[in-house]
């Protein structure tokens, strides 16, 4: 019984804030990293479109896409093995 009780405990811990400073940065960059590359995409693809560089314009769809797929991903890893509930 006193096994069970000390797995619940641990288990609700996991939920509150990052236990360590390189937890914070490992959240941080998993976050950040998508979406700047979103930024990027988005910013890059307008000069493209401006300057009538479609190829480059492609590119950034494909970089953007990629940006996208990447946020899904670290959200679906942050929530499926930061909370701590299986």
């Amino acid at each position: 019984m006193r096994e069970k009780s000390g797995s619940q405990r641990r288990g609700g811990a996991s939920v509150g804030p990052p236990a360590s400073f390189g937890m914070l940065v490992l959240r941080l960059w998993m976050w950040a990293v998508p979406i700047l590359m979103l930024v990027a995409a988005f910013l890059f693809g307008a000069i493209a479109v401006a300057d009538e560089r479609w190829g480059l314009l492609l590119v950034m769809i494909v970089m953007g896409l990629m940006a996208l797929g990447l946020l899904v991903f670290h959200w679906w890893v942050l929530y499926r093995f930061g909370s701590g509930t299986r």
